[in-house]
């Protein structure tokens, strides 16, 4: 399968509304594909700069080449607000990975998005793709064997079967998945 390294830095946040009744706000994002929680990557909080953080927090995705073409599929960062009573969600910011394909393979400079939820919040990143890569996808004998006891994931290249118990049964164990869950498994890094 043809698939591309997405390399995403975000680098600050200005504007954002204090959402602390007292004290600094301290922020960190998560970043995800979709919003879909098996894609969410964490930055470090910022202590410091309150309502204008800074991170300069890199991650990657391997995306099929099929996924950086489809509209459809976004980029999804969510600014939260770290608080001893339970984190508060600050604002979000949707990018469809079609339009950034679209202006060039990597940002020249950075990127200003508006962040929904605040009046004036902007979220400032860049991006790069990389050229293709072919990576083999594993056998069909082997996502059945994925499928009964974990899932695959790939990380720093290389491919780990993750599996675990759930501490409660609820008698969905062997679930198929349906066409569509199965459609959206091989558009994320799990697939490449």
């Amino acid at each position: 399968m043809e698939c591309r390294k997405l390399e995403i830095t975000l680098v600050s946040a200005q504007n954002l509304p204090n959402v602390r009744n007292t004290g600094r706000m301290k922020v960190y994002a998560k970043l995800s594909l979709k919003g879909d929680s098996k894609t969410t990557r964490k930055s470090h909080v910022d202590y410091e700069s309150g309502t204008n953080p800074r991170w300069n927090f890199v991650s990657d995705y391997t995306v099929s080449e099929d996924t950086v073409r489809r509209p459809g599929v976004s980029l999804v960062v969510r600014l939260m607000c770290k608080r001893t009573l339970g984190d508060r969600l600050v604002g979000k910011v949707k990018i469809p990975v079609k339009s950034l394909f679209d202006m060039g393979r990597m940002s020249r400079k950075i990127l200003s998005y508006e962040v929904a939820g605040t009046p004036e919040g902007r979220l400032n990143l860049l991006y790069s793709f990389s050229e293709t890569m072919l990576v083999r996808q594993p056998s069909p004998g082997w996502k059945t064997a994925f499928e009964a006891v974990g899932f695959l994931v790939l990380v720093g290249g290389a491919m780990l079967l993750l599996s675990g118990e759930s501490d409660h049964d609820d008698g969905d164990d062997h679930r198929r998945p349906s066409s569509d869950e199965e459609e959206e498994d091989e558009v994320f890094y799990d697939a490449c």
